[in-house]
């Protein structure tokens, strides 16, 4: 149970002089919250003491979950946003946007208690009537939960509104990209930018891993490419180093003779501060994109982005035969189940197979 009690900071209970006596302010009110917890302030007049704890006395009585002063969304929203500094800065950028242009005008106005899960849900239901793709309203989705997970810690709502809420389905597309899609890819596409695309290839690297990759993460006497950092640079040309997408990315990537060939070549040209990637001495990051785009022009089937090659490079894993914890372990992946939740249907279920090998069971 809270309570509230006053100490007399001055006298003793027999009225003895303390040694604090005249010194500092006197009443001193002490309010405990019933968890054993104490908060204390200290007043020059006993009644200001008096008043104190009979405002935390109403206010435990009106809101005994001892919530803070309700915010709009708009303003928690922001708060959260501010508390994101562990983002790349791509990520942060991403997560202003999706916030200016689509989250906050869906609760805009609304105080964070007012908002019910019919009124989450209802958000969900508008952007994905607007045409927002599946994968874009599951991820806004997830912004919004981080953000009404955070007042439940805050105290500022009692429990989230994100409860029960019904996604759309992402479409699993099937993936189309081979090594004859490959071949044709870089046969269109010009230098560095095939040499670019052949290593993302071989290595499976994120595209902004692969683009970031300097003269000092390879290892030649042992065969592999130490991730550390990736590419976060600018449209404006200035060259950056940031951490990688999660704690689980950094690892080592090893290679064979072929793509050893590659990065020695690469290596031994290098652009500004050791890039490996880079258009005679110059490193426009955008640019790699941009050649992208137009070789789908010709080649749709590559699909929307240098991401293709990491999944093909994958589907090569996967159709050789390694297991989940391999591929995982090689793209960075936290563990297997993140593999499998992204790449589960590239394995198939192979029930011929199977229906053979439980013969040999009870075979004869």
């Amino acid at each position: 149970m809270a309570t509230g009690r006053i100490n007399d900071l001055w006298h003793r209970k027999d009225r003895t002089r303390t040694t604090r006596y005249g010194k500092g302010k006197r009443w001193q009110a002490v309010w405990t919250n019933g968890k054993g917890e104490e908060t204390k302030k200290s007043f020059d007049y006993r009644d200001g003491a008096q008043a104190w704890i009979d405002a935390r006395t109403t206010d435990s009585v009106i809101n005994p979950h001892g919530l803070k002063p309700d915010m709009l969304f708009e303003d928690f929203w922001e708060k959260w946003r501010a508390h994101q500094t562990h983002q790349r800065p791509s990520s942060q950028r991403m997560i202003t946007s999706a916030g200016n242009k689509t989250i906050i005008p869906a609760f805009e106005g609304e105080y964070m208690t007012r908002i019910t899960r019919s009124d989450v849900q209802n958000a969900v239901n508008a952007w994905r009537e607007r045409g927002l793709a599946a994968s874009t309203v599951r991820l806004y989705y997830t912004y919004a939960r981080q953000v009404f997970k955070e007042a439940v810690y805050e105290k500022v709502i009692r429990e989230s509104p994100c409860q029960r809420i019904s996604l759309p389905e992402v479409e699993k597309k099937p993936f189309r990209f081979s090594s004859e899609t490959l071949a044709k890819l870089l046969e269109i596409v010009p230098e560095p930018y095939s040499t670019a695309m052949r290593v993302g290839a071989a290595t499976g690297l994120r595209p902004s891993e692969l683009l970031g990759l300097t003269k000092q993460d390879i290892d030649f006497a042992n065969g592999v490419i130490r991730l550390t950092l990736q590419d976060s640079s600018k449209r404006t040309g200035q060259l950056l180093r940031g951490p990688l997408k999660t704690k689980y990315s950094k690892r080592n990537v090893s290679f064979g003779p072929v793509v050893r060939k590659i990065l020695l070549d690469l290596y031994n040209n290098p652009g500004p501060e050791g890039r490996l990637f880079h258009d005679n001495g110059v490193v426009q990051m955008w640019k790699f994109h941009e050649e992208w785009l137009n070789a789908r022009k010709l080649l749709p089937e590559i699909g929307s982005g240098w991401h293709q090659l990491r999944h093909y490079h994958a589907s090569v894993l996967i159709s050789h035969g390694f297991s989940p914890v391999a591929v995982a372990g090689r793209l960075g992946h936290k563990d297997a189940n993140e593999t499998l939740r992204t790449y589960a249907h590239m394995w198939g279920n192979d029930s011929s197979e199977m229906a053979s090998v439980s013969d040999t069971v009870v075979a004869a």
